[in-house]
């Protein structure tokens, strides 16, 4: 065998081994064995057309409703080992936040990856986060293809505000926590053209029933598991804490899937048409 033959011979069996390399690393990927912990991560996750691989979820995975299907391991602020270990998962997804630092290393104490991934808060953090999804799913072009749709679905941020409103995160005999600035409500009221009355504070904060009555909010909006929690629509708007608003009283209430309004998800120009649709009507 000539030189030249014996380097052709050593390319071949070198690309061979990289295809060989690379196409064993995407089976050991599809075959993983993996838990969400976080709506937004699991819905991510589902939307990249890697849904197959997820055997359970956290309490807060609630889109798309083939994650009803899946067993769920507890709230993802709340993770017990022993919960998540039962499903012998080969790896955890989760969102900043999952529960305590002393339950994620006896997770990870048993050879258990787990992947904590930063919250995102607005549209470059998401779409950061479905990168980073993308990479380690090894679904860089669904990936691409999802921040592509995602961000030609956002209208154009609204340049004047038609109404004026508040996102209670609580309204209870504990008292008002509404959203401020640097959060999802926020972000879906810049867009909606709602001024957000609570915008003094930064994040979910208590808020003054009498600072909010001298504003009058002309609707609220909260999201649906806490006006549940509250008993429904009407008792929601009945609750002492909101006796100053007109609002309240004329329950000018807009319910929102809870997902869609307080985590960043692929979903937020739905969100924004929905609180548009509202107001007009309204």
């Amino acid at each position: 065998m000539t030189i030249v033959q014996r380097l052709t011979t050593s390319v071949i069996v070198l690309f061979l081994s990289v295809g060989l390399s690379a196409s064993a690393q995407a089976d050991l990927h599809h075959n993983e064995k993996l838990i969400t912990a976080g709506g937004t991560i699991t819905e991510i996750v589902f939307a990249l057309g890697a849904g197959d691989r997820v055997i359970a979820v956290d309490q807060s995975s609630q889109f798309p409703d083939e994650v009803k299907e899946r067993p769920m391991v507890g709230y993802y602020r709340e993770l017990a080992a022993e919960g998540v270990l039962s499903f012998a998962p080969d790896k955890v997804l989760a969102i900043e936040g999952v529960g305590r630092k002393e339950v994620v290393k006896q997770i990870e104490s048993t050879g258990v990856e787990v992947v904590i991934y930063k919250k995102p808060t607005d549209i470059d953090g998401l779409i950061t986060l479905i990168q980073q999804l993308g990479g380690d799913l090894d679904k860089n072009t669904e990936a691409q293809a999802l921040i592509a749709k995602f961000t030609a679905s956002l209208p154009e941020v609204s340049t004047g505000n038609t109404a004026k409103a508040v996102f209670l995160l609580s309204a209870s005999e504990r008292g008002l926590i509404a959203a401020g600035t640097e959060t999802v409500p926020q972000l879906i009221f810049n867009y909606a053209g709602v001024e957000n009355i609570a915008a003094q504070h930064k994040g979910f904060k208590g808020i003054n029933s009498e600072a909010l009555a001298l504003q009058q909010p002309d609707f609220l909006v909260a999201p649906e598991h806490v006006v549940m929690g509250a008993g429904g629509k009407e008792k929601f708007c009945q609750s002492p804490t909101l006796s100053l608003l007109e609002a309240a009283r004329d329950c000018r209430l807009l319910i929102m899937d809870s997902l869609k309004s307080l985590g960043m998800t692929p979903r937020l120009a739905e969100a924004i048409s929905t609180v548009k649709s509202w107001q007009q009507k309204n």
